[in-house]
């Protein structure tokens, strides 16, 4: 089966007579949860079957003038393009977790602003792998292992021992830096570029020097490059132009790659999705008709400017800070969900939904943009595809 424990979507992951094998320890909790969480819907504080939640759930989307959707990134492809529908349909604003964080790595990618590739090319070929501003020894557990510095690749059957190197560039040590072979620690994500940028080009950094001058000439010596980009690159960036400078100087010296960690199984895959339907990839608002930051779902909390929210597969008061998160419960809440969360606590319509990839099949879009099919375990919930499927028809 493929777990959606994260945005790797493992594919070797084997159940066996309630035993989980092969998955990490996010895809087993995830997987645990799914076969062991019952969940009742709810409907204005009252506990009642889920087509009854479902009516609900249309009844105060009919009534919204200001109308949101928020989350879709861990529900498959088609449960992704109906939501999208819906927001079209109700000309209301759609959202999702990527407006704060790699939404701005994945435009770049399919604007063909950056050199991306695949995990398979990578685990094949990559003798360079730099993960900067990311842990994935704990956001992707298998990630490492799979596909970067541990596998056995095609063109790299040696291993880490001697076809691989692993370089860590972060603020403080992490667990993935204690794997790396180079570490360097910054204070100033975008000082450090620009430094890499100066020795690419034959100049001398203002700083970081001898780190600068070390990690350029490793990659001068690579055949195959990639740097995996986290919350800690993204937030360390106030200009994405001086990232695409350096990996444009970088593929000036070897073949090199971006490929963004995303920790969300389908986060891509509803940036895509969007994308193809409107040319932007979140904070878009059909009323209006073009994407801005005031659109984001947090923008819109913080001026109460939204009214209904339907919240597919995300927990935005536990996620969200907590002075925004707390204008959630001004609204109508309307929340699709497997399992009980602070977010459904305070919802109004609570309609539990089946887990991607246990309950419900589909496809989703990995971190590096490959599709992925996968079947549903068992029918015995709802799935998010047929409570929007449901919603869709009767607005």
């Amino acid at each position: 089966m493929i777990c959606t424990g994260c945005a790797c979507l493992c594919d070797d992951i084997e159940l066996e007579n309630g035993k989980v094998h092969n998955a990490c320890i996010k895809g087993v909790a995830l997987i645990k949860k799914a076969q062991n969480t019952h969940f009742t819907p709810v409907a204005d504080g009252r506990k009642v079957d889920g087509e009854k939640a479902i009516d609900e759930a249309i009844t105060k989307i009919q009534n919204s003038e200001n109308f949101a959707i928020y989350g879709l990134d861990t529900v498959p492809l088609r449960a992704q393009q109906i939501a999208i529908d819906i927001a079209k349909k109700t000309e209301g604003y759609i959202d999702d977790a990527s407006s704060l964080c790699m939404g701005v790595f994945v435009e770049e990618i399919l604007l063909e602003r950056i050199k991306s590739t695949t995990l398979e090319e990578v685990r094949d070929r990559a003798d360079f792998t730099l993960y900067w501003g990311a842990d994935p020894f704990n956001s992707h557990p298998r990630h490492i292992s799979r596909f970067t510095y541990y596998p056995r690749g095609q063109f790299r059957q040696k291993g880490w021992e001697e076809d691989r190197y692993l370089a860590v560039v972060d603020i403080r040590e992490s667990y993935t830096s204690k794997l790396a072979k180079k570490i360097i620690m910054v204070e100033n994500d975008e000082e450090f570029i620009q430094s890499l940028i100066d020795v690419a080009n034959g100049n001398t950094p203002s700083a970081y020097l001898r780190d600068a001058v070390e990690l350029i000439t490793r990659i001068k010596k690579s055949e195959f490059g990639v740097m995996f980009g986290g919350l800690g690159l993204r937030y360390g960036l106030s200009d994405i132009g001086l990232l695409k400078n350096l990996l444009d100087e970088l593929n000036n010296l070897t073949e090199f790659y971006f490929i963004p960690m995303g920790c969300h199984p389908n986060m891509r895959g509803f940036n895509e999705l969007l994308f193809a339907s409107v040319g932007e990839l979140n904070s878009y608002s059909f009323r209006d008709g073009i994407r801005d930051s005031t659109f984001s779902f947090s923008s819109l909390l913080t001026k109460e400017q939204i009214d209904t929210i339907l919240i597919v597969g995300a927990d935005p008061v536990a996620s969200l800070p907590f002075e925004i998160a707390s204008k959630i419960a001004k609204a109508n809440v309307i929340l699709l969900d497997p399992c009980p969360s602070y977010t459904s606590k305070i919802a109004d319509v609570v309609i539990p939904t089946s887990v991607s990839g246990i309950g419900a099949g589909g496809e989703m879009i990995r971190i590096d943009g490959k599709k992925i099919k996968f079947e549903a375990h068992s029918l015995e919930e709802i799935t998010d595809e047929y409570v929007l499927k449901r919603i869709e028809e009767a607005i």
